[in-house]
C-alpha cells in the first residue's frame, strides 16, 4: 500500500501485506473475540464506564468485524457480477460500526471536553427551566455516551 496522510509507514503499515492478512484472519477466528475485545478495551482505557467500553467492543470487537466481512463479500460478489450493485447495507452496516468507533475515540482521552460541553449546556437549560432543551441534550449526551450515533448520510 502506497503512503498517504492517512496511512503511514508506521503502526499497521510496517507489517506486510500478509501479516496483515494473517492478523485479520485471527480475529475474525478467535473463538472469544467479543470477550477478548471488550477486555482489550477496558485494559486499554480504564477509566471509561463499562457502558461505553461495551459499546465500543462490540463496534471494533463484535459486530464491526462481521460487518467488514460483508462488505468484502459484497465487493467480491460485484466483481463476480458486475450488473449488480455493491450491496448498500452491507456498506452502511460498516459505516455505522466504523463511525460508531471513530464517535468512541473521540470521546477519549480529550474528548472529555464535549461532554462536559453538553454538561454545561445542560445545567444551563434546568436552570432556565427549557425542558425541550434539556430532553434533546440529554439524548444528545446519551447517544454520545454509548456511542450509537447514526452515521452521517454520505450518498450522492
Amino acid at each position: 500500500m502506497a503512503e498517504t496522510p492517512d496511512t503511514p509507514a508506521g503502526g499497521i503499515y510496517a507489517l506486510s501485506y500478509e501479516e496483515r492478512w494473517k492478523l485479520a484472519a485471527a480475529l475474525m477466528n478467535r473463538p472469544a473475540r467479543r470477550e477478548d475485545g471488550l477486555a482489550a478495551i477496558r485494559a486499554a482505557f480504564p477509566t471509561v464506564p463499562k457502558e461505553m467500553a461495551f459499546t465500543a467492543a462490540h463496534h471494533l470487537y463484535g459486530d464491526g468485524p462481521e460487518a467488514a466481512v460483508d462488505f468484502l463479500a459484497a465487493a467480491e460478489l460485484m466483481i463476480r457480477e458486475p450488473s449488480t450493485e455493491l450491496d448498500g447495507g452491507a456498506t452502511a452496516h460498516l459505516t455505522y460500526h466504523l463511525y460508531n468507533w471513530l464517535q468512541f475515540r473521540a470521546l477519549l482521552p480529550d474528548g472529555k471536553q464535549d461532554v462536559l460541553e453538553l454538561v454545561k449546556e445542560l445545567r444551563q437549560a434546568v436552570e432556565e427551566n427549557d425542558m425541550e432543551f434539556v430532553k434533546a441534550t440529554l439524548q444528545e449526551l446519551e447517544d454520545v455516551v454509548e456511542g450509537s450515533r447514526t452515521p452521517p448520510d454520505v450518498t450522492f
